[in-house]
């Protein structure tokens, strides 16, 4: 155990990630979960979203074929050392995530490496869309919708191309936008998903079919939103020096 316990020390996500310890009772049981941040003296706070995204998303621990094995880990509780020991080293191992750390810290590092990876604003609109996911009809037929880390429709869109970074960066600053006072995608986002629920409103013959359509019209419609466009262009030219990618319009 104590080449894990280097291996987390010395370990691109040892430097910058600790575990949060959440404890909640189940049919009077004390029980623990766990989930991966950033670490509050970590030179990369400026930038904790994109981490964050990629913490909850990309880890093999993480996916659903594993909820399994995440609930040993959390079944030690309460003896917190061996089970922060234990999950942490699933994601000190994990080469996928790894690897995705290394590319976003790396302009961080060096804002003036060349960037090879390029996207165009339809790519950039397309993955943004997927954050506004319709997930539930209330018993008045409004339809319920989540801006989440991972509740969305990202997973289920199956693209052909890899866009995890882009992902990180549409989910930072669509939640940047919503951290202002008077936030312009908030504002839109609930006019679109009005207006998609009124289309079908009427000619409701299952609550599931009309989820799903709810669901996929309001994808398109934040894929054109302008107002969405416009403020993840601006956040984009903001950050530009420190992304792994360029976006091309």
């Amino acid at each position: 155990m104590g080449g894990l316990s280097f291996q987390a020390d010395t370990s691109i996500i040892g430097k910058h990630v600790t575990l949060k310890i959440n404890l909640y009772s189940h049919e009077g049981e004390r029980k623990a979960s766990a989930m991966p941040m950033l670490k509050p003296d970590s030179e990369l706070m400026n930038y904790k979203r994109r981490f964050e995204y990629l913490l909850i998303n990309v880890p093999e621990i993480h996916q659903p074929e594993n909820s399994e094995q995440r609930r040993e880990i959390w079944s030690l509780y309460p003896d917190t050392t061996k089970l922060k020991r234990l999950y942490l080293n699933k994601f000190v191992q994990d080469e996928k995530l790894i690897q995705y750390f290394e590319q976003t810290i790396a302009p961080i590092e060096n804002p003036t490496d060349v960037r090879d990876r390029t996207f165009n604003v339809e790519e950039l609109m397309e993955v943004a869309s997927k954050f506004f996911y319709c997930d539930k009809v209330m018993p008045d037929t409004n339809v319920q919708a989540h801006v989440c880390v991972g509740l969305n429709g990202i997973k289920e869109a199956n693209w052909d191309t890899d866009y995890t970074l882009l992902e990180a960066f549409c989910y930072e600053g669509i939640f940047t936008d919503f951290d202002t006072e008077n936030s312009q995608i908030w504002e839109s986002f609930i006019s679109e998903k009005k207006e998609a629920s009124l289309q079908f409103r009427n000619d409701i013959t299952s609550l599931d079919q009309y989820l799903e359509d709810v669901k996929r019209l309001l994808f398109e419609k934040m894929k054109k939103d302008s107002v969405l466009k416009k403020e993840l262009l601006n956040f984009y030219e903001l950050n530009e020096a420190n992304l792994a990618f360029k976006i091309k319009y």
